[in-house]
């Protein structure tokens, strides 16, 4: 689920990164219809309708997904079932084919939500609450996700670019959080959650990590807006910010500004904080925080190296996109590396438990 993502920011970053996001100037449909003649012959179109098939695909796998963690197998057919019959009705009465498809899909989650919350349990629930809900909010997110592509497309096709842009600049920033939420539930099911050994000095790479991952996070919304508002290359030396050496910005404007902050302020901020994270982890003995801790300053690198030849090469589509994908992974990790070090896994709470109350019935004896 979490390379599934990856693959769709990956798409949808070279969407952007091509400038194709307008190849269709109508959602849901692409140029009227389900599946437009001549689409993967088109560069362009072949990007921004693979990009569109690609999160109906995750769409689909997260909603099986949270049907899964919440154990109501039904939930996905039932809801796919309606949302035909739905669509069916629609059809007989002759409404045009946009609504017909508004229509399925708006039955479709509404249905599955209520399946999800209301519908019969079918055994008693064998994942922790928190994972239940941590599914139910990637299936609302996943779904946002789309809603804000779906207008980022519309409202852009209306002739309002300026909001279309915001549009576009918020699709990309709730993109990196599902990704999050998709990284916290791979987490949790995992083996390694109820097989490492969980210690309190781990308290320190926790809080040192999330607040890793918050700048991170903050430092791919800059590049979001960087990278949407065309300011990708509004400063085109590094490191220093001018051709005649200056190293910061003679001139102010948004776009120079942008760039000096993502390129500069906020690449330097992430660099120091993800080597004293990873120094502090790597203290640690276990293999389970090492491991991503390891990864993560090899992909810190990685990303620096990228965002300097996006520069050099002054912005080639697939090596921008290659920094996007590569930004994703390092805020994953770093959430990996977080979770993993939060909290006691749920069995060992469990396992606490027994043991506290074994014993205190062996004191009452």
């Amino acid at each position: 689920m979490v390379l599934a993502t990856f693959a769709l920011i990956l798409v949808g970053g070279h969407t952007t990164t091509s400038g194709a996001g307008m190849a269709f100037a109508d959602w849901p449909l692409s140029a009227g219809s389900l599946n437009p003649a001549g689409w993967w012959n088109d560069f362009f179109q072949r990007l921004e309708h693979g990009h569109r098939l690609i999160a109906e695909a995750v769409g689909l796998m997260v909603g099986i997904l949270c049907a899964w963690i919440w154990e109501k197998k039904r939930a996905v057919p039932g809801a796919l079932a309606f949302a035909v019959v739905v669509a069916a009705l629609f059809y007989f009465m002759g409404s045009p084919g946009k609504m017909i498809v508004h229509g399925a899909l708006g039955s479709v989650v509404i249905s599955f939500i209520a399946i999800l919350l209301f519908g019969r349990d079918e055994r008693p629930p064998s994942h922790p609450s928190r994972l239940r809900w941590l599914a139910f909010g990637a299936f609302i997110g996943v779904c946002i996700q789309a809603l804000l592509g779906g207008l980022r497309v519309t409202i852009e096709s209306g002739g309002n670019v300026e909001m279309a842009t915001a549009f576009r600049i918020l699709h990309g920033c709730f993109a990196q959080l599902e990704l999050v939420l998709l990284v916290l539930i791979a987490a949790m099911l995992s083996p390694v959650w109820t097989s490492f050994d969980w210690k309190p000095e781990f308290k320190g790479v926790s809080r040192l990590a999330w607040f890793s991952a918050l700048i991170i996070y903050i430092q791919l919304i800059v590049g979001a807006a960087m990278r949407h508002k065309g300011a990708g290359l509004a400063i085109q030396t590094f490191p220093k910010a001018t051709p005649e050496g200056d190293w910061l910005p003679v001139v102010h404007n948004t776009l120079i500004d942008l760039n000096f902050s993502h390129t500069r302020i906020g690449a330097l901020i992430v660099a120091v904080l993800v080597c004293w994270l990873v120094v502090k982890a790597l203290a640690n003995e276990s293999r389970f925080v090492r491991r991503p801790a390891a990864l993560l300053i090899w992909l810190v690198g990685l990303q620096i190296v990228l965002g300097v030849s996006v520069v050099v090469y002054l912005r080639p589509p697939l090596l921008a996109t290659v920094h996007v994908i590569n930004g994703a992974a390092v805020l994953a990790t770093t959430v990996l590396l977080a979770v993993r070090t939060t909290r006691r896994p749920d069995s060992m709470h469990s396992s606490e438990n027994s043991t506290r109350i074994h014993t205190a019935g062996e004191v009452e004896a």
